[in-house]
């Protein structure tokens, strides 16, 4: 049975599709997350085809990394002072991701001028908060299982001496569950079920200004992503709960959920030969998450503000070659979230972040090495807040704290093979 979506189902998935920093996935390449995310002007291996692909043309023939990660996401909610709410407090329950990373590249020389060509997966997005079933919140959010897939098909080549520019065509693909407690009756739920891609694209340069000064900028733009996400939504609920609402009904719905463009800035120095030191800026421009449109299968249509901001990100790195076999690596990172805190869900655990990272490398042989990187993140504390005056929410998150921490381990290879490569 078809009917259109009751402010019931507006509550179920309005906040379920909030997206911010915090619900970014960092660069899991283990060279990349070793260094925070810092390396964008200092790309070596296959991986910039998604970091900065004008870095392919400094590879030569084959090179291949790929990565399995580790992703494990942690909230504390405790309820607002006076909150007749109980059990006063809960904590996600423990479910990793097992986000991956694959890519490959091959360089060679056109007209006399080095270039190379990459393709790679990976998660640039994404996550999972799982809430015990029959916590305080279960009528705002139980489970929330959002992948965001990206497929990267990217080009670089130097133009003139030190100067490189690169860039390709980007494809997102999200696939998401959300479920929700409906009404009083600890057995009621709803759950959604949606997927849905769209086509972006990626454009980047490294420069090196002076031939004598061992200092390289690098910038990376990927365009934003409006993918159309379509599905079902699902009502289990007792008879006498659908005879006081009939529109708690299976049904068609669609939203439009957009990734955000994202603009990484950076430098990479080497003060000594075994030293390189790293410094990217990110903006995140997640003002276009201004609300969420659900769309139902008999023309029903909710809007629910979100009012995020812009969020930013500044990072710093280094790698240390301590022996022609050993590398060590190490970062750290200040993000800036653009949430609003009268807006804050528990279906996206969100903050302000300080992360911690290290790992390191070993060549086993001058072509395969195998690479660490591990990534500890603290959100700021959050406490929800009420609306500006101005400001009419028609469904009011959950009132109270919440405190988020984030741990990534990730565990690569990377083989090279100058066999075709076409370049001196």
């Amino acid at each position: 049975m078809r009917t259109p979506i009751a402010i019931v189902l507006a509550a179920l998935l309005a906040p379920a599709v909030a997206r911010a920093n915090g619900y970014d996935v960092p660069n899991t390449n283990p060279r990349d997350l070793a260094m925070a995310g810092s390396a964008v002007a200092a790309q070596v291996d296959a991986g910039s085809a998604y970091q900065n692909p004008a870095a392919l043309s400094k590879l030569t023939g084959i090179n291949i990394s790929l990565s399995a990660t580790y992703l494990d996401n942690r909230t504390g909610w405790t309820a607002a002072p006076g909150s007749a709410l109980t059990p006063p407090t809960a904590d996600t329950l423990y479910k990793p991701a097992p986000p991956v990373g694959l890519f490959a590249a091959y360089g060679f020389a056109v007209a006399d001028r080095p270039a190379g060509v990459g393709i790679g997966f990976n998660v640039p997005a994404g996550g999972n908060v799982f809430w015990d079933n029959a916590w305080a919140g279960r009528s705002h959010i139980i489970t929330v299982n959002r992948k965001v897939y990206g497929t990267y098909l990217t080009a670089g080549v130097e133009i003139i001496p030190r100067l490189r520019l690169g860039g390709g065509l980007v494809y997102y693909y999200t696939t998401e569950y959300l479920k929700q407690g409906v009404g009083g009756d600890p057995s009621a739920f709803a759950e959604l079920a949606t997927k849905g891609g769209a086509v972006s694209y990626d454009v980047s340069a490294e420069w090196t200004p002076l031939a004598d000064l061992p200092l390289t900028i690098g910038v990376d733009y990927k365009h934003k992503g409006t993918q159309t996400l379509k599905g079902d939504a699902h009502f289990n609920v007792p008879p006498a709960l659908y005879t006081q609402d009939p529109t708690l009904v299976d049904q068609s719905v669609t939203h439009v959920l957009t990734i955000p463009n994202v603009l990484h800035t950076g430098l990479g120095y080497r003060a000594m030969k075994e030293l390189l030191l790293t410094f990217d800026y990110t903006f995140n421009r997640y003002v276009v998450y201004q609300d969420d449109t659900f769309v139902g299968g008999a023309g029903k249509t909710i809007v629910v503000p979100r009012l995020y901001g812009n969020g930013y990100t500044f990072r710093l790195g280094g790698e240390y070659t301590a022996t022609k076999e050993l590398t060590v690596r190490a970062g750290v990172l200040r993000d800036i979230s653009g949430l609003k805190t009268y807006t804050y869900s528990p279906t996206l655990p969100d903050g302000n972040a300080w992360v911690a990272s290290a790992g390191g490398g070993w060549k086993f042989t001058p072509d395969f090495s195998l690479d660490l990187g591990l990534f500890y993140a603290w959100l700021d504390k959050v406490t929800v807040t009420d609306p500006p005056p101005d400001v009419v929410l028609s469904n009011p998150t959950l009132k109270g704290s919440y405190s988020t921490t984030v741990f990534i381990a990730s565990l690569g290879v990377t083989w090279r093979s100058d066999l075709g490569g076409g370049k001196k």
